[in-house]
């Protein structure tokens, strides 16, 4: 798991962000990174995206390039996995409004 920890710590995301964004205790964030605990699939899918991590770069041989994605767009993804589906929705019209504003 220190792959995700990479990706966390480059992002500058806290074990509690990612812990509340896939609903675990933030300890157990450390027990993962320090591979003493085995984490569900559930677990793990939620962990790869709450860090914007594409669950195969955790088995690939090379190490994924951080310049990928913003470190924004990982912590605004972090944020919103602990938001409700409503009020996700709500966010992405704001964006496309803020965008089309943006445009004109």
């Amino acid at each position: 798991m220190e792959r995700l920890r990479e990706r966390r710590e480059q992002h500058g995301l806290s074990q509690a962000t990612v812990a509340e964004a896939v609903n675990v205790n933030p300890s157990y964030i450390g027990l993962l990174e320090r591979g003493e605990r085995t984490p569900s699939l559930e677990v793990l899918l939620a962990l790869c995206e709450s860090v914007g991590l594409h669950p195969s770069e955790l088995f690939s041989e090379t190490r994924p390039d951080p310049t990928t994605e913003l470190p924004e767009l990982v912590q605004l993804r972090a944020l919103l996995g602990t938001w409700p589906t409503k009020h996700r929705r709500a966010l992405v019209r704001i964006a496309k409004d803020i965008e089309r504003i943006r445009t004109e």
